[in-house]
C-alpha cells in the first residue's frame, strides 16, 4: 500500500515537473504588441492594389515588403452580400516572428442590404522587420 501511494506521488511529482517547465517555456518566449496601421484603398502602394485585384476572389493573406515598411494583407474572399468588415485582434511580436489575427464579421441581421456579393479585405502596415509573418 505504501508503496502504491509513494508510486503515485512520484507520478504526480514527475507531471507537475513537466507541465511547469512548459509554462516556463512559453512565458520567457518574449511578446510585444506592435504599432500598426489599417490603410484606406486610396493609401495603398500601387503593387498592393494590383496584387489586391489580382487575388480578391479567393482568401489570401501575405506580406509584402516595401521601401521599408512591411504590409500585411488578408483577403476572405467571395462573401454572399455586402456589409462584412475585418476586425484586427492583435498583431505582435514574438520571438523571431510577426503574428496577426484577424476575424471577419458579418453584415448586422437587422441591417440586411441589397448588396450584391463582396470581396473583403484589408492591409495593415507596420515598420518593417527582418521576421516571418504569421497570420493566425
Amino acid at each position: 500500500m505504501i508503496r502504491r501511494i509513494t508510486f503515485v506521488l512520484a507520478i504526480a511529482l514527475l507531471a507537475m515537473g513537466i507541465v511547469g517547465c512548459g509554462l516556463i517555456q512559453k512565458k520567457s518566449r518574449e511578446e510585444k504588441a506592435l504599432d500598426y496601421t489599417v490603410l484606406k484603398e486610396e493609401d495603398f502602394p500601387l503593387e498592393i492594389t494590383k496584387l489586391i485585384e489580382a487575388k480578391k476572389q479567393e482568401a489570401f493573406q501575405m506580406s509584402y515588403l516595401c521601401e521599408g515598411e512591411l504590409y500585411l494583407l488578408k483577403g476572405y474572399g467571395i462573401q454572399s452580400s455586402g456589409g462584412y468588415s475585418i476586425r484586427v485582434e492583435y498583431v505582435k511580436e514574438c520571438g523571431d516572428a510577426i503574428h496577426i489575427r484577424t476575424e471577419l464579421v458579418g453584415p448586422d441581421p437587422e441591417d440586411a442590404s441589397g448588396e450584391a456579393v463582396s470581396s473583403p479585405y484589408l492591409v495593415v502596415k507596420v515598420d518593417a522587420a527582418p521576421k516571418t509573418v504569421v497570420f493566425d
